[in-house]
């Protein structure tokens, strides 16, 4: 069995080379006519909703809006309660895009998200924890379609609950209006 050491290197060794190798291919053409771009100056694609999963981001229903062309910002989070877990979660995440070509989108992203969780253990006995985690790291974003988009990133997380820090993965789904 590998150390968590070794395996934090190893997925992080990997994360690195896709992403150097997205940064460095050339740029993705979209057909004429029946695809839309994010340079497109008469249907930008600006705002968007969609679904993200992630330490920083949160997990839930997200929302995307413009500060500038070059810089998003990004808030996510949601609510499952049942008669013996209660969780919550927000996430806010500002993504810096370092490349956009019509297709794809490289960017460096910040954030912080809070985490709560109440668990009934036994009867009325309820275990509760309460964590920030703040991080940062890069990701990809491809539009499919004429408005659908789906992001990955990898980031370096703060775990506020054990005050590791480590590299963990985000996804998300997105349709642009």
């Amino acid at each position: 069995m590998k150390s968590n050491q070794t395996c934090r290197l190893t997925c992080l060794t990997a994360v690195l080379a896709v992403f150097v190798l997205l940064a460095t291919a050339p740029g993705v053409q979209a057909q004429t006519g029946t695809q839309r771009d994010w340079n497109n100056t008469a249907d930008p694609l600006q705002g968007a909703v969609g679904l993200h999963y992630g330490k920083l981001g949160g997990h839930g229903l997200a929302f995307r809006m413009p500060l500038r062309w070059w810089l998003y910002l990004q808030v996510a989070g949601g609510i499952w309660h049942t008669s013996d877990r209660k969780q919550h979660n927000v996430g806010f995440q500002l993504n810096y895009l370092l490349r956009q070509d019509d297709r794809m989108r490289i960017y460096v992203a910040a954030g912080t998200g809070y985490f709560y969780d109440d668990e009934r253990i036994q009867g009325e006995v309820w275990t509760t924890e309460k964590n920030w985690n703040v991080g940062a790291g890069i990701g990809i974003e491809v539009l499919q379609g004429r408005r659908w988009s789906w992001q990955i990133e990898g980031d370096f997380v703060h775990d506020g609950r054990n005050n590791d820090i480590k590299v963990a993965p985000q996804f998300g789904i997105y349709y642009y209006w």
